[in-house]
């Protein structure tokens, strides 16, 4: 069943500049594919940081001096 939204001159205006990308597309299949959650796989992201090896060797200590000082703060 169909329901009547307002939208904005300038919102309707960007939704017809993604639905004019494929013709084929409804309004309807432009609004439901933004809406849609996108699950990104973790594997996804290796290699995203780029570091050097001396980098990831300091940033790992300062990490585990840091769980060190938290955990001794909280009394665990």
């Amino acid at each position: 069943m169909a329901k009547l939204i307002a939208i904005s001159e300038d919102v309707y205006n960007r939704l017809s500049k993604l639905k004019e990308r494929e013709k084929s597309k409804s309004f309807t299949a432009v609004i439901s594919e933004l809406l849609e959650v996108k699950e990104r796989d973790i594997t996804d992201l290796f290699g995203a940081w780029k570091m050097s090896d001396k980098e990831a060797t300091e940033l790992n200590r300062r990490i585990r001096k840091e769980r060190r000082e938290s955990f001794s703060r909280s009394g665990l």
